[in-house]
């Protein structure tokens, strides 16, 4: 399956007609991989950053894009606004420019794994 996904983030980054502009691999579950674009990162302090991720869903041909407000000591994130797209096409189905309220992630979550990955294991690349 993960090698689906690798060819399915290939494709993506070959295509010219993406929201996001700089997707960096985080990690895949099943046929979910989770991204995030480096372009649009910003370390506003050592526990706050912001972020556009995205989440493809391969099978279903769904794409969700999120830029979200990050504050990695509470464990919480606010997402600003978000996209559902068609994967393959990049037709946006959905949009939603209203913040949404404040939300607490674990420290099992795919967020706090993307989270951990953007700030610890990713530094050389930003």
């Amino acid at each position: 399956m993960k090698k689906i996904l690798f060819m399915l983030s290939f494709m993506f980054f070959l295509s010219g007609n993406c929201s996001a502009e700089n997707l960096i691999f985080v990690d895949a579950r099943d046929a979910t991989g989770y991204y995030y674009d480096a372009e649009t990162l910003k370390i506003e302090s050592p526990i706050v950053l912001s972020v556009r991720l995205a989440v493809i869903k391969a099978d279903r041909n769904d794409m969700y894009v999120y830029d979200v407000t990050i504050n990695h000591e509470s464990k919480t994130y606010i997402i600003n606004s978000s996209k559902i797209m068609s994967y393959d096409t990049r037709t946006v189905r959905e949009s939603n420019n209203q913040p949404r309220a404040p939300r607490a992630y674990s420290r099992n979550s795919e967020m706090n794994a993307t989270v951990n990955y953007i700030l610890y294991e990713n530094a050389g690349r930003n």
